[in-house]
Parts: C-alpha cells; structure tokens; sequence
C-alpha cells in the first residue's frame, strides 16, 4: 500500500514537471524572433499535445448541436470565399488558423510551414482581404503577425484609389478602440473621398500589388497639419480568422 502511495506521488510529480517543462518551452520559443532546428521539432510537438488535450464536446447536447452547425455553416462560407480568391502570378497556400495569442490582435498559428512551401515575410490573407505576414516558421506550422499588432515593422506601402486617381500612402497603426487601420504620409494636396478602396502598391518586395485592405472612413490631418490621415475600415474580423492564404511570391 505504501509503495502504491509512492508510485502515485512520483506519476503525479513527474506530470506536473513534464507540462512545466513544456512551459517553459512555449515561453522562449515565443521569445525568439526564429526557431532552430531543435526548436521546431519542440514547437510542432507542441502543438500537437496542445490539439490533443483539447476537450472533446458532448455531441448530445441540442443547443450546442445548433451552435455547432451554424459555426460550421459559416466555416464553409468563410472556407468556399478563401477558394475564390485568385492571385495569377503567385501561388497560394491555404491554410487554417489552429492558435491565437491571449491578445487576438497580435498574432495567430496556423498549420502550414516550411515543408508547405511558407517562408518567413510571406503576406497572409483571409477572404476579405491583407491581414499580416509570416515572421516565424517550424516545418509544420507558422506564426503570422498581425496588421494591427501595431508595431513599427508592419507598415504597408498602399494605394488609395478613386474615380480619378491613385494616391500614395504608408499604413502606420491600427486603431483597436475604432477598429481602424491609420494610413498616413498622403499629401494634403490630394482629394481622396470617404468610400474610397485601398490596396497594397507592392512597394518593399512583401505585399504583392493589388490586395484589398479595405474603404476609407474618415479623413483626418497629421498634427502639423501637412498631410493627410485616413482612417481606413477593413472588412477583416481578426477575432473570427479561421481560414487564409500564404502568397508565394516565388
């Protein structure tokens, strides 16, 4: 009996020691701007235990029935848009998101990677348009930064486009409270209209040209008043991501 006792001890420390472990794992992997070769191996295993200790649902339950296929009809939707979009000069690698960080603005993982053909700097896209790129990747999976992670590393050269002309400008944050996407550095001397569409220009070699990000808003000035702000609505849902795109560029 007493034997038992330890054995029990022992199996329950040894658990609580494996998950620490994989912990701590997860934390200086996430850290790092890129993975090593070890480091890959340990981040794919992860996701797996991580997908295998995820509670199975009650297929029982009515209620959670109905939920479960209104969300599968949206899936499909979302799933059959994403198969539409076509980029002829590139290759597209679709994907589906399979985690998310606390802050579901920042960055999501999805199920592709090198061996997928993913690199990092890649754009991502969702079927409504740009929503970040690639900045770390394992053999099986990759993580993708987010537009509005806000950092100084996103910004996107673009295009704003109405009846008449094509106007210049550089996404520089986005707005969580508003749920805007800021485009600056347009000059005050050009009309740009509420309504108008705006696409990456291809300008930086990361974003192909000609990618919908989104529909101006509101049109505002810079403090000093020399150019122009627009405040640009993007049609992208960051909280709902289920399903992208990788552009190959290559």
């Amino acid at each position: 009996m007493k034997r038992h006792k330890q054995k029990k001890k022992k199996y329950i420390l040894f658990t609580i020691l494996f998950f620490l472990f994989f912990i701590v794992i997860f934390i200086f992997l996430n850290q790092k701007e890129n993975y090593g070769k070890i480091e890959k191996y340990w981040k794919d295993l992860g996701n797996e235990i991580e997908n295998f200790m995820i509670p199975k649902l009650s297929p029982y339950d009515e209620e959670l029935m109905i939920g479960i296929n209104r969300e599968l009809e949206e899936e499909n939707k979302e799933l059959s848009e994403m198969l539409e979009i076509k980029f002829p000069e590139y290759q597209l690698i679709y994907a589906t998101v399979i985690k998310r960080e606390i802050d579901w603005y920042q960055e999501i993982t999805i199920n592709k990677g090198e061996k997928d053909g993913i690199a990092i700097d890649m754009a991502v896209i969702s079927n409504h348009g740009l929503i970040g790129k690639v900045i770390k990747t394992t053999a099986h999976s990759s993580v993708v930064k987010l537009l509005s992670a806000n950092q100084s590393n996103m910004k996107v050269a673009v295009d704003i486009k109405n009846k008449t002309e094509t106007i210049h400008g550089i996404i520089d944050g986005y707005l969580i409270d508003e749920n805007f996407i800021q485009v600056s550095n347009i000059s005050k001397n050009y009309n740009i209209e509420v309504g108008d569409s705006v696409y990456t220009n291809g300008l930086g070699g990361i974003y192909p040209t000609g990618i919908y990000i989104g529909t101006v808003a509101e049109i505002t000035y810079d403090s000093l008043g020399l150019s122009k702000v627009a405040k640009v609505k993007a049609d992208v849902s960051y909280e709902k991501l289920r399903y992208v795109s990788v552009v190959d560029r290559r």
